[in-house]
Formats: C-alpha cells, structure tokens, sequence
C-alpha cells in the first residue's frame, strides 16, 4: 500500500476501524516479540539485551516500543523475561525518558530477570554539564556541545536548564554522577561504579554529553 492510499484509508476509514487495526498490529507484534524471547530462552545460554534501542544491534538482542528491535514492547509493561535469564543488559539515553516512579520500577526488573553476577550498562545525558553552564552564566560551545535544536530555545542562559531537563517534552528526569549511582544501589545492585567511554557499545556521538556506570546483580 502506498503512501497515497494510505493517507485516503485514514480520511475514509472510521475511527473505530482504525484503532481495532492497530490493536490488532499490536497483539500481534506482542505474540511475535514472546514467540522471539520463548526460542531465545531455548537456544541461547548468555543473553545480552539491550533495552530502549532504536534497532537491530550485532551481538545483542534489542528490545523497544517500536518495529525495528527484535523485540518489540513497551518498557512500561515490565521485560518480557523470566527471572534469572538474562547475562547483560544495556540502556542508551533511555532512562531519563522515565518518571523517577517508573525508573525504579524499570531498574527493579533489569534486576529481577539479570542472572546471577549479571551486569546493567548504562549510559545516561549529564545534567550536570548544562546547569554548570547556567550558573555560571557561560555558553556551551555548539562545536564541543551539540545541541538538538528543536529542544533548545536560547532565550537565556536558563534555556539550558530547560533544555537537559524537559528535552522538548521527552525527558521526565535528571542525573548525574553520583545520582544515578546512588539510585542502582537503592534498587538493589551491587557493585555500582563508574566506567569508561566503550566504544564497542557507545555510540561516539553522545560521548561529549553522558556519564558511563556499570552494576551488577
């Protein structure tokens, strides 16, 4: 169906019809996505999940709200994963995308389906570096910090502030170093700690602006 039709059937076609047809997609990419993690928990020992992805990852097995993942599944309905049953698990500017409610509920079931000794990578935007520039009243340079244009306003030195913080109406939370720490400890991993830039799992071009941290089950 092209584009043209589709924009006609939308015109056409009642609202009841449309909303049963994408109840209709959504089941069956929800049966799809257990069928997937049912074959993975048969033929796989070490499986490594990476939450909140926008696509296929070589090596890992992807999961997210959206077609292009492995697994397609809302976050907010908890991972579709038994206890125990996962190796690794790995988010990329995701969690500040939560209510810090629905973050721990979130943390409490990357805990609850990690194997024993498995490990939580993380890689979250540093508030940080945006409210240093706002109380310091100094400008970031757009070379060395890029910024997405459609969430930075530069009325003033505080549209910083506003930008990390609410990202065009997608972000729900903040963090830095010790804050996103100290939440993995509360939530009940072990061995929470800082890590390094890995350039075989971040992507290079949010380096400038996030903080690293590793925990473990």
């Amino acid at each position: 169906m092209n584009i043209q039709v589709k924009e006609v059937v939308k015109k056409i076609a009642p609202n009841w019809l449309v909303g049963r047809a994408r109840s209709i997609v959504t089941r069956y990419r929800y049966w799809k996505s257990k069928r997937y993690v049912g074959r993975l928990l048969e033929t796989e020992k070490n499986i490594c999940l990476e939450i909140g992805a926008e696509k296929k990852r070589s090596g890992w097995h992807t999961l997210d709200i959206n077609p292009y993942c492995d697994i397609c599944w809302d976050l907010m309905k908890g991972l579709p994963f038994p206890d125990n049953s996962v190796q690794k698990i790995y988010s990329s500017h995701v969690l500040e995308h939560f209510s810090y409610s629905d973050l721990v509920k979130l943390l409490e079931e990357c805990l609850r389906v990690l194997a024993p000794n498995g490990t939580f990578s993380v890689c979250i935007p540093d508030a940080s570096i945006y409210i240093s520039a706002y109380v310091n009243g100094r400008d970031l340079d757009p070379a060395q910090f890029p910024l997405y244009e459609a969430a930075f306003h530069g009325n003033s030195k505080i549209d910083y502030v506003n930008y990390i913080a609410y990202m065009d109406g997608h972000h729900k939370h903040m963090f830095d170093k010790d804050n996103i720490l100290s939440i993995l400890r509360n939530v009940g991993f072990s061995s929470c700690r800082s890590r390094e830039f890995d350039a075989a799992l971040d992507l290079d071009e949010r380096k400038h602006e996030s903080i690293y941290a590793i925990a473990e089950k």
